[in-house]
């Protein structure tokens, strides 16, 4: 009863699966699991499973069937959409790329290819949840028209929309405010300056103000943060900061091995080890509070355990030198901890 397209086109079982090749489909994926056999899509969490470690798989069904009740198996029919296929973006966040942003893209001199969703060809009246990303969803009118037309028939419909608030237009301020059970999932990954930095071209006080009509207006609110090496120095800062809006904070561990503890020499790691340390006590909300724990103790011994690559922090320094010189807001001003061991 869940379809994901993702920002290449391709159809996957869920957001973190793998993608579906030609000679399957999600029918086959549904048969293999109702007769035990492990689709090679669904590895991913599967092998956090296996870890005794609680996975996406997991968490998500035991929502559902909380919420909606189970399926029906025997005559399934797409009652959950995510849609997160359109990149055009109003950010060029230092750990993300072209692919899921037009503004990347354009400082990149690369051509997005824009890809539109068919929301007509399913029925708004059956739908039970839609998850809603990019891209920059509040720049996007499809996805506005089509939560529109969603609230005429549909307001009980479970709304999640993944944002960075950089602007919050009054028409997507009237959607939150009109939806019984919406979900604003904020993406922050700093505060103040550095956040600035970090997720360019954002504007603190506009992001804040719009953070708080969030906070006032929807029915539940989150942060999704994705710690990077040029962020996780001042996590217990941000967390706090957070923690005035609501408690509900998802920690991702970032990918990418530049922007990783990797790249960080042994000598400057303390700083963001007592950083983390400081988390341990943090009341994060209950639905997110295992992973929260698992990712935070995992980043703990990566910094602590890991070895220290020369090559990465080297192609992390060659990183931040050519995305820098695009752009207005320089580490250096910015932050003189991160200066000193990335270019000292």
């Amino acid at each position: 009863m869940h379809e994901h397209l993702d920002l290449e086109g391709f159809k996957k079982p869920c957001c973190i699966g793998k993608i579906i090749s030609a000679d399957r489909n999600i029918q086959l994926i549904r048969n293999e699991m109702l007769k035990g056999i492990k689709p090679v899509e669904c590895s991913k969490c599967y092998q956090e499973e296996d870890k005794n470690e609680s996975s996406s798989r997991i968490r998500e069904t035991i929502d559902w069937l909380k919420k909606f009740g189970a399926p029906d198996i025997n005559q399934p029919v797409i009652q959950f959409l995510d849609v997160r296929n359109d990149p055009t973006c109003n950010l060029k966040c230092k750990t993300c790329g072209p692919t899921a942003s037009t503004l990347w893209a354009k400082e990149k001199g690369i051509k997005n290819i824009i890809r539109s969703y068919d929301f007509e060809k399913y029925d708004k009246k059956k739908l039970k949840k839609i998850y809603l990303a990019g891209g920059e969803p509040t720049y996007n009118i499809s996805y506005y028209r089509f939560l529109q037309e969603l609230l005429e028939v549909n307001r009980d419909c479970e709304v999640i929309i993944n944002t960075n608030l950089k602007v919050l237009p009054d028409l997507w301020k009237k959607i939150i405010s009109s939806f019984k059970n919406l979900t604003v999932i904020i993406s922050c990954d700093a505060i103040e300056q550095l956040g600035c930095y970090v997720r360019y071209p954002l504007q603190w006080k506009q992001f804040e103000q719009n953070v708080k009509f969030v906070s006032e207006h929807a029915n539940f609110t989150m942060f999704n943060l994705v710690p990077s090496n040029l962020t996780v120095h001042e996590i217990h800062k941000t967390v706090s900061w957070m923690s005035y809006y609501t408690k509900n904070v998802s920690l991702t561990i970032v990918g990418g091995d530049h922007w990783t503890h990797r790249a960080v020499p042994m000598q400057s790691r303390p700083t963001y080890i007592a950083s983390l340390e400081k988390l341990k006590k943090f009341p994060v909300g209950e639905w997110l509070a295992h992973k929260f724990r698992l990712n935070l103790d995992a980043l703990i011994k990566k910094y602590q355990t890991n070895d220290y690559d020369a090559i990465l922090h080297e192609k992390l320094k060659e990183e931040i030198k050519a995305q820098d010189s695009h752009r207005t807001k320089q580490l250096k001003q910015v932050d003189p901890f991160l200066y000193s061991w990335i270019f000292g």
